[in-house]
């Protein structure tokens, strides 16, 4: 670039071309007549540039220019790895000698040499020698600027760290593995050659993860074979190795036969016997799973040899024969031995469990199983070992189908559906040996039904060839209809009835009704109760029919322990016998097989003895905004005697009135008016009566929402529910009482959801409309009563399958889905591997759970059938993966820390090629991170950027199922040490600046701290004391201002964000002081010129200011405001320019010196106007133009103005420069007349202002008026 400068040249054209227009230009005004000039060069050769104004050659030109080539740096092919300890060499070409800084892996810097080349000018040899294995960055830099392909990395490595061990010897036809380990050995190529007589071998690398190897190969020859490992092309430590290889076994072959090799029993005798063996005495050598060595005992009989021995363990045992000290053919044998005792049946009606696993005691096992419902146990043989489980179910007089499903190795479900109410037995074997405790007695009963006289009885029937058979009580037949797969009849009598479901003749299954009548249950005694004293209520339910009787007793919603009983005196009468210890009416609710007898019985209960007593519903619950009454019985004490505190839920007081009733006691009211417990204090003669204070919980029913009501009408037999919410409504009894179309009450079922909510449901068996009764502390909530329709059974919705079995599996996790439909499936699954067998279970009628357990990872195909019709959308196609198949290569233990955390950074590699279809993802704190695949493999990079340091969310999932043996938690170490200080950025010369090391949360390790000027190496002396445990404290303290750069390491390796720029200045900091103000730029002589000041920023210092004119000292004034602000005041004696210096403690402050420009006081009279614009002249050849020299007039604005015959004109005006004072000014006349030119100078006339100007048409006219002046 140039510049070229054309203000003396006038008005023109400039030109600029390079090497005649073959190298391009651009051209940027630098100012009114200055132009930069640049080009890029191409070539390293002599350009020519021509210059041209107005197309005449400026003198000098053509310029020449010469360009020197570009620096750059020439380095072998082989450059990106060198060897630790070998010299790295390249050159660099540049014209001057270049600065090469190499920084090794722990970013200590490397010593490098520079030589320049003797033949060549202008290169030099640079070289360094690596000390350690890693990565080297080399910058290469000249001293005016930066050089193309710089900075570069270098990959250190040492093939002397290569590890090659477990060198074994080998058998011919056996594999012969060991293991390389060039994990410390940096980045390079393994070479590996297995020979055997000058011919290699085939040999096959498997990688361990972390640059750990294992090498296999199969010698076919004995002989000494060399293996040959080299990295980067240099022989490791040791190679070649030699690996000596034997011949394999010459034994003849031996007869071996028995149990002791194939399979035994724990704790039973095994043996092995052995034929043809002469002249030798074989050894027989039996070890466990545990490496134990088992006794064995050997005989001879004739030509066999007979060994024996005990296991003791389940589990794969070594058997190995040897004679003579060799290994007979097929030797070491494997004996898989079992243990019977350990196969375990759970889950069979009528069988006790033992409690061998905590994991069982969970289970309820049903006392018996009922006709027709399947029947499904567990027999767990996982710890029993290798075996044939064999198992038959049956009854005295036949067998029953069973059906065995595979959940996991070893874990077995059974199912078999009884068909007739006898008893039936499990026989179960292990390798023909009994289970202990078969064969399992289950006791079998016929499923049995509790129904409301009036009520409508619905069976199912399994297809239109069933027929029923109904008896009632007396043995009649009774009359029923069929409708959509189902017989239903009206039950009338109390008492049971005998269901028979027959086909071809032959009774299916059998069911029993009991009927019952909830009106013919009569309470026959309930008298008055008396506190902590049993209290008895009759009932007689001779008539009502079979069933069992059950009741609830309540007081303020509390429920009363209680006890049903047979009365002694009479069989016909039951108990409810209870215990209240609250003075206040008992709620009894007597329920008959679940069904409430519609209207609770309220007892009444009295304080015992002959003392004043507190009694009544008031003293436990209060309606809020109602007033709420007990009484005291005094016993005929005076009422003055006694006294009544009621505080609310907050403590504050509630007003009380008692009075006396006819009967003698006192009668307390008063009104909660918020929800929550409440203490009321019950006194005679300051004394708390027995029971007091009491708690009485203040509840607001207007709160009870009732949601989720059904919009639709319902069916009968499908349950109908709907919740209740008592939010923010207190405590109280909750009540609901459904009554169906013919007036009876039927069972209702509550399920508390949380603290405020119930859900409320209730079956239907009748169809029409249902009332549905709420009351909350007895008082009947918004919406109560409901009116519930139900429609008759409706007709069977279509069989349909769901479940996640029919989307997705794992291989050996047990998966199911839900069929419904009338009759049962046929259901088939299909794997391109082979076919599995679904296990079918019904819990309800119409309802299919159909389970399977994956053996093989792919696309299964499950073909649902119903009927001779498949079910549509069948074949289903789920996908079954394999997680124990995906495998992170080198395992996760390289990637965790001592809390089995993984660390970040990290790189990931799994093999998913055995795992089966679906995709890896993997979050970290909530964030997707990159999997990309290649082939079977999956690599996955973790980097902590843009985490916080500390504990984040790590999930990693196959097919959206998460890996259980991944870790949850990630570690971002991340930046660690922590610095802190206003030292890392600042510091005032010759003060000490501190700053803080914190590694309390890094690794192991130990500060280093170097500070040094950016421009030239000279270190400065830092200083580290222990502040704490791993927490240090570095002071320094810098003379000479400037940009220093300070570089923290842990553990010699730099901390995140070093080296650190530092900036020192001196005690005051003149580049913080603010100037401002138009004072700083221009004024008038004779007038103030004005600015402001502002240090505060800059620290304590002196302020000063000095103004020189061209000739003169203008006076300055500093005005302190008192808050480290200042007004300056600068009074100029001449006009012309002045240099403003402002200094803050003998530095200038931003901006200084300012040039101030002063123009002296305005004087008109000194201004000089002429030409032949202001004067006389003719029209056709007048010249309008006349100067304004302003020069020596001081400041001020010119202002012209023409008047001629029609008004003003308009003039134009024009400065020959910004700096010239000298005004050309011109106007256009149009026609003949009198003209007046006014000038002024700041608004003063000039001298001769107002200008005559008079224009003629012609010449004489002219001439006429000049000779008349």
């Amino acid at each position: 670039m140039f510049l070229v400068e054309t203000s003396q040249a006038g008005p023109g054209n400039l030109e600029v071309t390079v090497n005649g227009g073959r190298v391009p230009t651009s051209a940027q005004a630098q100012g009114p007549h200055t132009y930069a000039i640049s080009f890029t060069p191409r070539e390293a050769t002599t350009h020519s540039v021509d210059l041209r104004f107005n197309g005449q050659d400026v003198p000098g030109s053509p310029f020449k220019c010469n360009v020197a080539p570009a620096a750059r740096i020439i380095a072998p092919d082989a450059l990106d790895k060198i060897s630790v300890g070998r010299p790295c060499l390249f050159a660099v070409e540049s014209p001057s000698p270049p600065i090469v800084e190499v920084l090794g892996p722990a970013r200590r810097s490397v010593p490098t040499q520079i030589v320049p080349q003797a033949d060549q000018s202008g290169k030099f040899d640079v070289s360094f020698t690596p000390i350690e294995v890693g990565d080297h960055s080399v910058e290469v830099r000249l001293p005016g600027g930066h050089i193309e392909g710089s900075p570069f990395l270098v990959k250190a490595y040492d093939a002397n760290r290569v590890s090659v061990t477990d060198i074994m010897d080998g058998t011919v036809g056996k594999p012969v593995s060991f293991s390389i380990n060039a994990s410390q050995a940096g980045a390079g190529n393994l070479e590996i050659i297995v020979a055997v007589a000058g011919r290699n071998v085939p040999n096959f690398v498997q990688s361990e993860g972390n640059a750990r190897f294992k090498v296999n190969f199969k010698p076919t020859e004995a002989a000494v074979h060399t293996l040959s490992v080299r990295f980067n092309g240099q022989p490791v430590p040791g190679s070649p190795f030699s690996c000596k290889v034997i011949p394999g076994n010459t034994q003849a072959r031996i007869p071996v036969s028995g149990a002791g090799i194939e399979l035994a029993a724990v704790g039973q005798v095994a043996e092995v016997k052995l034929e043809g063996i002469i002249g030798a005495e074989p050894q027989v050598i039996v070890t466990s799973p545990t490496e134990k060595i088992l006794n064995t005992n050997i005989s001879l009989s004739g030509n066999t040899h007979t060994a024996t021995f005990i296991p003791e363990v389940v589990g794969r045992h070594s058997v190995a024969i040897l004679i003579n000290d060799q290994h007979v053919i097929g030797s070491p044998f494997g004996c898989n031995v079992y243990d019977v005792n350990k196969v375990f049946v759970t889950g069979l009606p009528g069988h006790k469990t033992d409690m061998h696993d905590l994991r069982d005691m969970s289970l309820q096992d049903k006392s018996s199983a009922e006709v027709g419902k399947a029947v499904t146990f567990s027999v767990d043989a996982a710890q029993a070992g290798e075996g044939t489980l064999e198992l038959v179910v049956s009854t005295q007089h036949t067998t029953v189908k069973a059906e065995v499903v595979a959940c996991a190795r070893g874990l077995y479900d059974v199912t078999f559906v009884p068909h007739s109410n006898e008893d039936h037995y499990v026989n179960i074997t292990f390798n023909d040996m009994s289970v202990p405790g078969s064969p399992f007695h289950c006791p079998v009963i016929e499923p049995m039904q509790y129904v409301q006289t009036g009520g409508l009885v619905y069976i199912d029937l399994p297809s239109d060839q069933h027929d029923v058979e109904i008896k009632d009580p007396s043995n009649h037949s009774v009359k029923y209809a069929v409708h959509n797969g189902k017989a239903e009849f009206t039950a009338n009598l109390t008492g049971t009835y005998h269901v028979h479901i027959i086909r071809m003749h032959e009774v299916i299954t059998t069911r029993t009704v009991h009927v019952f009548s909830m009106s013919k249950i009569d309470i026959v005694s309930a008298p008055e109760a008396i506190c902590h004293r049993p209290a008895v209520v009759g009932v007689n339910i001779n008539k009502a029919g079979p069933g069992k009787l059950t009741a609830l007793v309540r007081v303020a919603n509390r429920d009363v322990p209680h006890s049903v009983r047979q009365s002694v005196n009479n069989l016909n009468i039951w108990e409810i016998v209870f215990h209240p210890i609250h003075a206040a009416p008992h709620r009894i609710t007597i329920l008959y097989n679940g069904v409430p007898k519609p209207g609770a019985l309220e007892v009444p209960v009295k304080a015992p003895g002959n003392e004043p007593w507190a009694g009544g519903l008031g003293l436990f619950q209060a309606r809020v905004s109602k007033v709420t009454s007990f009484h005291i019985d005094t016993f005929g004490r005076p009422a003055r005697e006694f006294d009544v505190v009621v505080s609310g839920p907050t403590g504050s007081a509630l007003p009380v009135r008692c009075y006396q009733t006819k009967t003698g006691k006192l009668q307390a009211e008063f009104t909660a008016r918020e929800v929550g417990a409440h203490k009321v204090e019950v006194l005679h003669q300051a004394k708390q009566l027995s029971g007091s204070p009491f708690t009485c919980q203040g509840f607001d029913s207007d709160s009870v929402r009732i949601q989720d009501i059904p919009q639709s009408q319902s069916n009968v037999g499908e349950r109908i529910s709907f919740n209740v919410s008592f939010k923010n409504s207190g405590s109280a009894e909750l009540e609901v009482v459904v009554t169906n179309p013919i007036g009876q009450t039927i069972a209702v079922n509550e399920i508390e959801i949380d603290e405020t909510l119930k859900e409320i449901s209730f079956l239907p068996y009748l169809p029409g409309l249902y009332q549905v009764t709420i009351t909350y502390g007895g008082v009947a909530v918004k919406g109560s009563p409901l009116a519930l329709g139900v429609g008759p059974v409706g007709p069977v919705p279509p069989p349909r399958a769901v479940g996640k079995g029919l989307e997705s599996a794992q291989v050996g996790e047990r998966t199911s889905f839900i069929v419904t439909s009338t009759i049962q499936p046929r259901v088939q699954i299909e794997a391109a591997d082979g076919n599995i067998d679904p296990h079918i279970q019904s819990p309800k009628p119409g309802e299919y759970i159909i389970s399977y357990t994956p053996r093989w990872v792919g696309t299964y195909d499950i073909i649902i059938g119903i009927g001779p019709n498949d079910l549509p959308g069948s074949p289903f196609r789920p996908t079954v993966v394999d997680l124990s198949a995906v495998r992170l290569v080198g395992g996760w233990a390289q990637y965790l820390d001592d809390l089995g955390y993984m660390k970040l950074p990290a790189k990931l590699a799994f093999d998913v090629s055995n795992a089966g279809p679906g995709a890896l993802e993997c979050k970290v704190a909530g964030r997707k991170v990159n999997c990309e695949k290649t082939s079977n493999r999956v690599r996955i990079e973790l980097s902590p950027e843009g985490l916080n340091a500390g504990e984040h969310d790590f999930e990693i999932r196959f097919a959206n199922l998460i890996l259980s043996d991944a870790p949850k938690i990630a570690v971002c170490t991340g930046d660690q040490v922590v610095l802190t200080g206003k030292g890392l950025a600042h510091a005032q010369c010759g003060e000490t600046a501190i700053f803080t090391i914190d590694g309390s949360r890094a690794g192991s390790g130990n500060p280093e701290v170097t500070l040094h000027a950016s421009e030239m190496n000279l270190p400065i002396p830092v200083m580290i004391s222990l502040a704490g445990e791993k927490i240090w404290q570095a002071s320094y303290t810098i003379n000479n201002p400037g940009n220093y750069l300070l570089t923290v390491l842990w553990a010699g390796r730099p901390v995140k964000g070093c080296p650190l720029m530092v900036e020192a200045k001196g005690g005051a900091d003149a580049s913080k002081v603010l100037c401002s103000g138009e004072g700083l730029r221009q004024g008038v002589v004779g007038k103030e010129i004005r600015s402001w000041i502002d240090t505060r920023r800059a620290g304590p210092g002196e302020l000063t200011a000095h103004c020189t004119g061209p000739r003169k000292v203008a006076y300055c004034e500093l005005y302190d405001h008192g808050d480290a602000t200042f007004t300056l005041n600068v009074k100029p004696q001449e006009s012309g320019r002045h240099a403003l210096t402002i200094k803050y403690a003998g530095q200038h402050v931003p901006g200084s010196p300012f040039v101030l420009r002063v123009a002296g006081a305005p004087d008109a009279s000194k201004v000089k106007v002429y030409g032949p614009g202001v004067e006389h002249g003719v029209l056709a050849t007048f010249q309008s133009r006349f100067i304004c020299d302003t020069r020596g007039a001081g400041a001020g604005q010119l202002t012209v103005r023409v008047r001629g015959p029609k008004g003003a004109f308009r003039v134009e005006m024009q400065r020959e420069s910004q700096k010239d004072r000298t005004i050309l000014c011109k106007y256009d006349p149009t026609e003949p007349g009198d003209y007046r030119v006014e000038v002024k100078w700041a608004g003063e006339h000039v001298p001769g202002s107002a200008f005559p100007v008079m224009i003629f048409d012609t010449q004489e006219e002219l001439r006429r008026y000049l000779n008349n002046m």
